[in-house]
């Protein structure tokens, strides 16, 4: 009976203590940091890129733009991406002929968008004014990580 005693208290105390190092050790909290604003005019019919770093940590990122008057297209690159193809992707309309097709992701006037973001370094963003008036667009890019709840004890 003293035996079977001991055991089940050592079982409940080891069962307590792991259970409280797990949540300690697993207890993540979102962390947020704006890495880049601008607005900027786009004209008609035209289009414009914008570039930024990324740098670790980073799980992702929210694109948060608004446009004075209509909507925008525009694509997110990284920028293996976007050097060598400028948004331009090749697709094949028959067997010998080969076009050159741009591929706009988004479309809006007053949108957040979220991108994850394995790679951290250099990002593009292109964007495209089929409009035939200007556009002014703001934006905010804010990068987002988990980290640790007991990094902001120490912090």
């Amino acid at each position: 009976m003293k035996r079977t005693l001991l055991f089940t208290a050592f079982s409940i105390a080891l069962f307590l203590g792991s259970t409280a190092f797990f949540m300690y050790a697993l207890a993540y909290t979102e962390k947020t940091e704006t890495i880049y604003t601008a607005s900027f005019a786009i004209g008609a019919e035209q289009q414009l890129f914008r570039a930024f770093c990324i740098h670790a940590p980073s799980e992702g990122f929210f694109i948060k733009f608004n446009v004075s008057n209509g909507n925008i297209k525009f694509s997110e690159f990284t920028a293996s991406q976007f050097e060598d193809s400028l948004g331009y992707f090749d697709v094949y309309v028959n067997e010998t002929t080969v076009e050159k097709v741009q591929y706009w992701l988004f479309e809006g006037s007053n949108e957040t968008v979220g991108v994850s973001a394995v790679d951290v370094g250099i990002w593009y963003l292109q964007f495209y004014n089929e409009d035939s008036y200007e556009k002014e667009v703001s934006m905010q890019i804010t990068k987002f990580w988990h980290a640790p709840i007991y990094q902001d004890w120490i912090t």
